[in-house]
């Protein structure tokens, strides 16, 4: 089967003045079509730059990055990125950040407004069409930049930490919605995840990076079925501990402890975690 996306022994460097900062080398790895890719690795490790790498925003050192066998030298039409940061306009509608993508590509109004319209019905947001970003809830405003995504219908998704803002119950549902709708559209999907929770209930697949300069240290098959039902539901699977205390092995990460869920925290945070409780 062909890549859908393919990175060749991948290198970038920045540039100083006294001295060169190696982030990423000889990184390679591909990812099929309609597969659920995560990335993890250690905190400042290079993930979100080889993240843009892949989208075509940083230019490698060495090696390529190949989109249907196609190197890219640029970032190409058929991938769309989703951030951390909400990057809905504030003062633009619902509507009209959905619309946003389109307008840039040059996409006549009536079609737009069709297109937005289709996808805030499909996706739950009817009656919401006219409210400004501020009106809505976390989960819903990542709902709008997902649909914002799915607007211009990039073939391949590329998600940077973009769950991290929401609290825990609405990350939860978020998740499910965001793995509901990559199924039904067949998207490509490549994600940056502090999370090892997060990496195997939502990927086909776990790409474990080293510490800077970020090396290819394994690359894990999830073998749980598909549909999966809900990601609350994977951490009950017989193979899940099996998984998490492999990449949790492997990630080298100094400074941060398990907590009592089995989930990835830092000491500061599970102590206030504690003190909630």
């Amino acid at each position: 089967m062909e890549a859908k996306i393919r990175l060749e022994a991948v290198g970038f460097r920045y540039e100083g003045a006294r001295r060169d900062l190696e982030v990423l080398n000889g990184i390679t790895f591909a990812c099929y079509e309609r597969e659920v890719t995560a990335i993890v690795g250690p905190s400042g490790c290079g993930k979100s730059t080889l993240l843009s790498v892949v989208a075509g925003l940083r230019r490698p050192s060495e090696g390529k990055v190949l989109v249907d066998g196609e190197e890219i030298a640029g970032p190409p039409r058929s991938i769309g990125v989703m951030f951390q940061k909400n990057t809905l306009l504030p003062w633009r509608s619902v509507q009209e950040n959905v619309e946003l993508g389109l307008e840039v590509r040059g996409v006549a109004r009536p079609e737009r407004r069709r297109v937005a319209l289709e996808l805030i019905g499909k996706y739950g947001l009817a009656g919401f069409e006219r409210k400004y970003p501020h009106a809505l809830s976390g989960g819903m405003q990542k709902r709008v930049a997902l649909i914002q995504l799915l607007a211009f219908n990039p073939e391949v998704l590329l998600l940077d930490e973009a769950f991290a803002s929401l609290d825990a119950q609405t990350r939860l549902l978020v998740q499910d919605e965001f793995i509901r709708i990559c199924r039904e559209t067949g998207k490509t999907v490549i994600m940056v995840t502090h999370d090892i929770a997060e990496a195997i209930s939502m990927a086909d697949r776990v790409i474990v990076l080293s510490a800077r300069p970020a090396r290819l240290k394994a690359d894990h098959k999830i073998r749980f079925e598909r549909p999966r039902t809900t990601v609350l539901e994977v951490p009950s699977q017989p193979e899940y501990a099996h998984y998490f205390m492999t990449i949790w092995a492997e990630l080298e990460v100094s400074g941060v402890s398990l907590g009592v869920d089995g989930r990835a925290g830092s000491a500061g945070q599970l102590g206030e975690d504690r003190q909630r409780e």
